[in-house]
């Protein structure tokens, strides 16, 4: 008689991990009425029998959108994606809690998530806060990452393609005769962000490729204000006072362009007559810039939207594991840019 395969359910798993099936339920459901140990336990089971709860395809899930602190929820590249993430969920019958833990500990934050019974997590890291991916796993739910690359069970990402949309951008100004071109950066020495840095890396490797050598004091290394606009402000007085014979200006995104705009505009500067300015993002402000900025469009919107959708699918058990999916990003030439 051939040998029956026992069932995966609740039961099987409270008896390999020793606990009793409240337990476990309390683990799946996100309680907070359970200890650290017995989570661990019941999770690691969870993973190795690749149990998933019975839960309905009509259920409301709850979706977490955990921010970092400091996070600036009101920057225009935070409100377009959380505006898809939104927009889905009141479509589509998802619920959306928006969080961030001011104190930072692993602790705190699994305490928060629990306590908000979420079923999901969507994380727009935007690549800078790597460190928390240890507390991501531990909260033994599925995660999106939004703008962070990394593809593991239970966690799936939806990233943009900054090095080739920075190669694009850098091909325009090249090709409208621009050679002496400013950089304007979101990185700074003791940082380390993956999107930000591939975007610098496609402007020196696009210079390099058509023979020129990228000069350090073109560079303007990230100032960390409020505001990105008011960094944007400062690098570009730095680099008119050093670099005055600069031709172009290549800011990081839309918003820090909007900064090297004022810079321009209080020493005189016509954009695109005297200096062409380029962003980062297209982001709905863009266009209303006068003049309007020619940036790489990156669908924010979208992106916010999709990681919603993939959570609820997984969730529904309509889809096996969370995709990894990089996006194209489309030049955008506007008035900002002029040939020389």
């Amino acid at each position: 008689m051939p040998h029956q395969t026992k069932k995966i359910n609740i039961r099987l798993v409270a008896q390999k991990a020793g606990v009793s099936i409240a337990s476990v339920s309390r683990v799946v459901n996100n309680r907070t009425d359970v200890s650290e140990e017995t989570r661990k336990r019941v999770q690691t089971v969870v993973d190795e029998l690749d149990f998933v709860p019975n839960k309905g395809s009509d259920r409301i899930f709850n979706i977490g959108v955990l921010l970092a602190p400091g996070t600036a929820i009101f920057s225009n590249y935070l409100s377009s994606m959380l505006g898809g993430m939104i927009d889905f969920a009141t479509r589509n019958g998802v619920h959306i809690s928006v969080m961030s833990n001011v104190r930072g500990s692993e602790r705190d934050t699994l305490q928060m998530i629990r306590e908000r019974r979420c079923d999901a997590l969507c994380v727009p890291m935007n690549g800078e806060r790597l460190d928390e991916l240890s507390c991501l796993k531990n909260s033994g739910l599925p995660v999106m990452l939004i703008n962070t690359p990394v593809k593991e069970k239970r966690m799936g990402f939806i990233n943009n393609n900054s090095y080739q949309g920075a190669c694009l951008l850098t091909e325009h100004l090249l090709s409208l005769g621009h050679r002496k071109i400013g950089y304007l950066s979101q990185l700074i020495a003791a940082e380390s962000d993956e999107n930000h840095t591939m975007r610098y890396k496609g402007f020196c490797d696009t210079l390099q490729k058509y023979g020129i050598t990228p000069e350090r004091k073109y560079f303007m290394e990230h100032i960390p204000t409020a505001y990105t606009q008011e960094s944007g402000y400062l690098q570009t007085e730095k680099l008119l006072r050093q670099a005055p014979e600069v031709t172009a200006i290549m800011a990081a995104d839309d918003e820090t362009a909007l900064g090297a705009y004022k810079a321009c505009w209080e020493r005189g500067l016509k954009i695109p007559d005297d200096i062409s300015v380029t962003g980062f993002d297209d982001l709905p402000l863009a266009g209303y810039f006068y003049p309007p900025l020619t940036t790489v469009r990156q669908p924010l919107y979208e992106m916010g939207a999709k990681a919603v959708n993939y959570l609820q699918l997984f969730l529904q058990n309509s889809l096996a594991e969370l995709p990894g999916e990089t996006l194209d990003f489309e030049l955008v030439t506007r008035n900002s840019t002029k040939k020389i």
